[in-house]
């Protein structure tokens, strides 16, 4: 039994997106501020927490196999993230153990500490985490023995650092461009959790919750925490980061204008803003964007074709986008913009896809991904019909090349996962 035990050994690991590696980081340091050791192999751990993602189901897939391999161990395992609240009913065919969702560790964090009752530090007085979780390696692996020499020697670290700030900086069609084997570790702060939109195609609402401003005086005291410790670099995050203060009278410009006040030398990069935000806000932007402390925006737009973002459920009128998106740019000409789109949404014809190529040589931002549609099983976009062949997608965006090319665009594609590069 847990209780049983005084200082457990865990191995903490992590499945999904930053918002996921920032739960991780929390729940490492509740174990290492509760007198535990975090471990590097599942096979040296009494307890295996495992945070999940159920964002597609070819990855719930890869979820549910890696749970069954865990159980292999001798280890407590608890299952935790978006699998349990999205797939419950795969989850309970395999799995009949402890589980904390996403929104248990953001709402109901005691049930972390019913399960560690002899914890003295509640996970509510844990901090959220600004760092992302760490990755493993395995050091009997070629790859792993690169990775474990890079993070530490400092001259092989330096040099790949180099190496990486290149390619960055001149992108071209190979894998070297995605290959991390090191994270570098810039510094998080996540303003919100939950979600307010309900786009048809997505079922991480069903795991993350309603959704919750942090309180702005906590925001900057991060902020400020991360300028104090040396951080030049901060990646603004949340579901959906535009939709700030909703819920506690104030704003995402609010937030934008408290943080590019304080003086430093600094840039914000900011992700998961959805346009219907850059519409209601560019008109109060344009003081806090040419104090040139903004380096990038990410933006979802995820098509140009009203009718398409209309069945997505996602903001659909296009001329007032593009609209913003040229003040924007106008207004930031130097600030990096790049952008989401899904190609074969279901019922969407050729002509539609046109229509996306069209908003993104007329927005003319410097990159995007376009990814092809996959189905995600319990969401309102699998009733949609007719289902477009994947073959006809990849028909499109390799015939959408010499479009995008005429317009300054490079592009590639990368085959796993699934995704359409253009930047220029």
């Amino acid at each position: 039994m847990f209780y049983d035990m005084i200082m457990r050994k865990v191995f903490i690991y992590v499945s999904g997106c930053e918002r996921r590696e920032l739960d991780a980081t929390r729940v490492k340091n509740y174990f290492i501020q509760n007198g535990h050791k975090i471990v590097n192999k599942p096979k040296h751990a009494d307890v295996i927490f495992y945070i999940t993602c159920d964002l597609l189901d070819k990855i719930g897939e890869i979820n549910l196999n890696k749970i069954k391999e865990f159980q292999k161990y001798k280890a407590d395992l608890i299952v935790a993230g978006c699998l349990p609240d999205i797939s419950k009913e795969k989850l309970l065919e395999i799995f009949d153990g402890h589980i904390i969702t996403t929104k248990d560790l953001n709402e109901h964090p005691e049930k972390i500490d019913k399960i560690f009752p002899e914890n003295k530090i509640p996970f509510s007085e844990i901090e959220d985490g600004n760092y992302l979780f760490p990755p493993m390696y395995d050091e009997s692996k070629p790859s792993g023995v690169i990775q474990k020499l890079i993070r530490n020697v400092d001259w092989m670290k330096k040099v790949y650092f180099q190496i990486e700030d290149y390619v960055y900086k001149n992108p071209d069609q190979t894998n070297v461009h995605w290959w991390h084997p090191i994270k570098r570790e810039f510094y998080h702060i996540r303003t919100s959790w939950g979600c307010p939109s309900n786009c048809s195609y997505c079922a991480i609402k069903k795991a993350i919750g309603e959704f919750k401003s942090k309180p702005l005086d906590k925001c900057l005291a991060e902020f400020k925490k991360g300028l104090d410790e040396g951080f030049k670099l901060f990646f603004i995050n949340a579901d959906d980061i535009g939709g700030y203060g909703i819920d506690i009278n104030s704003s995402f410009t609010e937030l934008l204008d408290k943080l590019t006040s304080v003086p430093g030398d600094y840039q914000l990069a900011i992700r998961s803003l959805n346009p219907p935000w850059v519409v209601k806000y560019i008109d109060e932007w344009e003081e806090i964007l040419k104090r040139g402390k903004i380096a990038s925006m990410e933006i979802p737009v995820q098509s140009g074709s009203q009718r398409i973002l209309k069945l997505m459920r996602r903001y659909s009128n296009v001329e007032k986008m593009i609209e913003a998106f040229k003040k924007l740019k106008q207004i930031a000409p130097d600030m990096i913009v790049y952008n989401h789109y899904i190609a074969g949404f279901p019922t969407e014809t050729e002509e539609d896809f046109k229509q996306t190529l069209n908003f993104i040589v007329e927005t003319k931002f410097k990159a995007g991904t376009i990814f092809p549609y996959s189905c995600k099983t319990g969401t309102d976009a699998e009733k949609i019909e007719p289902k477009i062949p994947r073959k006809e997608v990849f028909r499109w965006l390799e015939n959408s090349k010499p479009f995008l090319a005429e317009h300054g665009y490079k592009t590639f594609y990368r085959a796993k996962p699934d995704f359409f590069i253009f930047y220029s």
